[in-house]
């Protein structure tokens, strides 16, 4: 699956938006000070570039009006130190301590056990092997989106040759692959799926260099899955006049309005929302929670941008949306069946 995510340099410019995100948030020990519990998202990527990060600072927010509680932001950007900033939250005295994205696994699963009264949530994560009683994981049925995505592709090429290009190798960006091919060969049977993996979320360069290699071969449609080396993929397309469905934000649509047909989408501060609330109320784990696409916490959607932009392919773009739709409607139901299939690629 993939979803929005960025691994960026921090900066201080990135520092102060978090800061102005949160402002007003507790930065202060203690679960129980004035009262109210304490709510902490430890981040290992940098936010301000409009990305998955902001959107969880966002959600974030929204915890602190709805639930009344203290919220604490924590950048931790060095692999290094993700265990030691978990832990030393959890010995503040955090209620609450949420993660997000693969590469914060280990920590997670190393600090849970060692504060049997803390409870914390990995957004954006499979369950563990082994249970942990006091951790919930929040997985994104972005595969499903990913099927979407790829009957869209399927349909509009024209050259019957499509690429994805994931930011890493791992079983939820595997699923997604196979879900996009899935999805393409349903709306198109002669269609070719080109792969590539990046290696990294915070790599544009080589993402673009990957993606030149696809048009070169007849792509003529991609879809990014990398994060923040997703831009990458969006230059390389708008240079040969390719066109892309993006895990990039709505920000970055905008900017290539004749190139960014669509976007993947992964509400990832609605899903750390809604499953910090349940915890507060309940008291306890929610063990593997599911946002999935008929919450509307995944899905595909349109790019206004691209319809207004001007492209000569407004008009199949359109033709194009009530199929989605309808697809959409018969995965939610059931009839029509995706593969949550990991293999490597």
């Amino acid at each position: 699956m993939t979803k929005k995510i960025r691994m960026v340099a921090t900066t201080v410019a990135a520092i102060a938006i978090a800061s102005l995100a949160l402002s007003g948030c507790s930065s202060s020990a203690g679960g129980e000070a004035g009262g109210k519990k304490t709510v902490a998202f430890v981040s290992t990527q940098a936010a301000g570039d409009d990305s998955g990060v902001d959107d969880l600072v966002a959600g974030l927010k929204k915890i602190k009006t709805a639930d009344d509680v203290n919220t604490k932001y924590v950048e931790s950007t060095d692999p290094s130190g993700y265990e030691s900033s978990i832990r030393n939250v959890a010995q503040s005295g955090a209620n609450v301590i949420a993660g997000a994205f693969p590469d914060i696994t280990n920590a997670l699963d190393g600090v849970a056990p060692d504060f049997p009264d803390t409870q914390f949530v990995h957004i954006f994560a499979d369950p563990p092997q082994k249970k942990i009683a006091n951790l919930t994981t929040v997985s994104f049925d972005v595969y499903k989106a990913l099927y979407l995505s790829g009957y869209a592709a399927g349909t509009l090429t024209k050259s019957n040759t499509v690429g994805w290009i994931g930011g890493a190798g791992s079983p939820l960006l595997y699923a997604n692959f196979h879900a996009y091919k899935a999805g393409a060969e349903a709306a198109n049977p002669r269609v070719k799926v080109l792969s590539g993996i990046v290696g990294s979320f915070s790599d544009p360069s080589k993402a673009r260099d990957i993606a030149l290699g696809m048009i070169s071969q007849g792509a003529d449609l991609l879809q990014t899955d990398a994060g923040g080396s997703s831009v990458g993929i969006i230059q390389a397309a708008a240079t040969a006049s390719a066109l892309v469905f993006t895990d990039a934000s709505a920000a970055v649509a905008q900017q290539n309005p004749k190139t960014v047909v669509g976007l993947t989408y992964l509400r990832f501060g609605d899903a750390l929302k809604e499953a910090v609330t349940r915890i507060l109320k309940s008291g306890k784990s929610l063990g593997t929670y599911a946002a999935s696409l008929d919450k509307d916490l995944v899905g595909v959607q349109i790019a206004d941008s691209f319809l207004n932009g001007g492209s000569d392919r407004v008009a199949d773009v359109k033709a194009l949306q009530p199929k989605l739709d309808d697809l959409k409607k018969q995965i939610v139901d059931g009839s029509v069946k995706v593969a949550y299939d990991t293999d490597g690629i």
